[in-house]
């Protein structure tokens, strides 16, 4: 079972190109932006941020194939279920907990009493702490054995300079982003002139054949 330890990886020049991954609908310039970006720099793999995505559909995405066009090697990183199942079961006991209650308070026929207050202050301070647990698992924990799994993708590689990209989920992009800025790793953020370059998953076979080749 691996450790979560962020180390900088010695003698070595890193630079990353950062790239936002939407969840949102692509333009339809989106594929012609990202091969004419790859076609101008020359990078040794692409590492991609799948979050909850199917690993089988995305190796038939646009992006997959477009990676392939380049003979770029691309890692997923995420973090490892084991690593957050203490967190998964802590929230998913207090959800129940908070069911519960929920339930109990319905059934009061004196909701406004004092047991009935006491209770809905009870389970407004377990819902919060339900938040606060799941934003620290996806916005603090998850970025960071993302970055994690870069190192370690990283460090065997024999070459003393390094250029990849990672393509970053949007909502932990900046947290990414300082993360590796912090371990020494020079950082470009690819955009376009007039708006973010975001690149769209696509899983849906209707508008993957619109992208084919």
């Amino acid at each position: 079972m691996e450790v979560l330890e962020i180390k900088p990886v010695r003698n070595k020049e890193i630079r990353v190109y950062l790239i936002k991954i939407s969840n949102r609908k692509s333009k339809p310039n989106a594929k012609v932006n990202l091969i004419e970006f790859l076609s101008r720099i020359n990078v040794n793999f692409a590492t991609i941020d799948l979050e909850n995505e199917n690993l089988r559909s995305f190796n038939k995405s646009s992006l997959a194939k477009t990676l392939e066009q380049y003979n770029i090697p691309y890692y997923i990183v995420n973090i490892p279920e084991y690593a957050m199942g203490y967190l998964m079961t802590e929230i998913i006991e207090k959800v129940e907990q908070v069911d519960e209650l929920i339930e109990e308070f319905l059934s009061m026929s004196n909701k406004e009493s004092i047991k009935g207050l006491n209770l809905k202050s009870w389970i407004d301070f377990l819902k919060e702490e339900i938040d606060e647990k799941k934003l620290f698992l996806e916005l603090k924990l998850r970025p960071e054995w993302v970055v994690k799994k870069i190192l370690d993708i990283i460090r065997p590689k024999n070459n003393n300079e390094i250029t990849f990209v990672h393509f970053a989920q949007d909502k932990i992009f900046n947290e990414t982003m300082k993360l590796l800025k912090d371990l020494s790793i020079e950082v470009k953020v690819y955009e376009q002139k007039k708006e973010p370059f975001i690149v769209h998953l696509i899983t849906n076979e209707e508008e993957l054949d619109q992208w084919k080749y």
